[in-house]
């Protein structure tokens, strides 16, 4: 799927048309390195026994449990962290446990996981790693708003699943408009012990501050809500700055399809930028642009330096 196939403004001839890219700030971004010791353990897959609550498929390898210091009262669960060993090799892990044991800097890999920057033979190894953006899968994509049981008016446990982005706050709105920060536990659920009431306005900001509204959320404590919304922070550098251009030229219609894009106007140079600003790609237009390649998210189309179409690639 696609959003903003094509501009609601095409480009005609002797049509002057301005566009306006606004770009992620990086400044918030969180780029310590942090050290301490790796070591395994048989992980969490297929349960959501881990202390972070979150539901971890029984094929997933790629989760860890983190010490307390980092583990910051589950702040960090849901969040993703890559690992690097001494043989120069690294991986990307969700947290969805805690070593109380562990020292700060620690980080208890999954066996597997640790098997793959590691031989298990080792047992304890020196590791450094750092936060990064989760990945997305086209299965969960979106933010999902998961109800503890039990959860009332009265009394409401509320626990966000799928982030790209670790969590730094969750409010939510009251009856006088006002917004009411929701207290959080070491089992990563956010209670509001009054209760909230439904249908209920809530309000997530990640630890690089950005802000995701929620509205309409009903209590259901079997069904997760889809909020059909993610973070789009990432953590690299900008490159591409804020620009309104002027363009007199021919109508540019892309066309857009699951692995290729293709333009009606040949021999045009392209570029592809993902939200960060970051190029991803770039090059002089035949028969199509191959973006088969592409992970799911939402990325720039430029073509010949003065048309932007945003566009999501699932």
């Amino acid at each position: 799927m696609f959003l903003f196939k094509k501009s609601n403004l095409l480009l005609r001839l002797v049509i002057a048309f301005f566009f306006a890219i606004s770009v992620i700030s990086a400044q918030n971004c969180d780029t310590t390195i942090h050290s301490g010791e790796g070591t395994f353990y048989g992980g969490v897959a297929g349960s959501s026994g881990g202390n972070c609550g979150l539901p971890v498929p029984v094929d997933d390898i790629l989760h860890c449990a983190l010490n307390t210091v980092d583990y910051n009262g589950s702040q960090a669960c849901g969040a993703c962290i890559e690992v690097e060993g001494t043989k120069g090799k690294s991986i990307v892990l969700k947290v969805v446990d805690r070593c109380p044991e562990c020292k700060e800097g620690d980080v208890d890999l999954h066996q597997d996981a640790f098997a793959l920057i590691d031989e298990p033979i080792s047992g304890r190894i020196p590791i450094t790693w750092k936060y990064v953006s989760c990945p997305l899968k086209n299965d969960a994509k979106f933010i999902h708003i998961n109800f503890k049981s039990g959860s009332t008016k009265y009394w409401t446990a509320i626990q966000l699943r799928n982030i790209t982005q670790a969590i730094e706050t969750l409010e939510y709105k009251d009856s006088s408009g006002n917004w009411i920060v929701i207290n959080r536990v070491l089992f990563n659920f956010f209670i509001e012990t009054k209760g909230i009431d439904t249908p209920m306005t809530l309000r997530a900001t990640s630890v690089l501050g950005e802000q995701l509204l929620f509205e309409n959320v009903d209590i259901d404590v079997d069904n997760d809500f889809n909020t059909n919304q993610q973070f789009e922070n990432l953590c690299d550098e900008t490159v591409l700055s804020n620009f309104e251009t002027e363009y007199i030229g021919q109508t540019l219609e892309p066309t857009f399809f699951k692995n290729e894009i293709k333009l009606n106007i040949p021999s045009q140079e392209w570029r592809i930028y993902d939200m960060s600003g970051k190029k991803i790609s770039s090059g002089i237009y035949s028969e199509s642009i191959d973006i088969d390649y592409l992970s799911t998210g939402i990325y720039f189309l430029i073509v010949d330096a003065h048309k932007a179409v945003k566009f999501f690639k699932d």
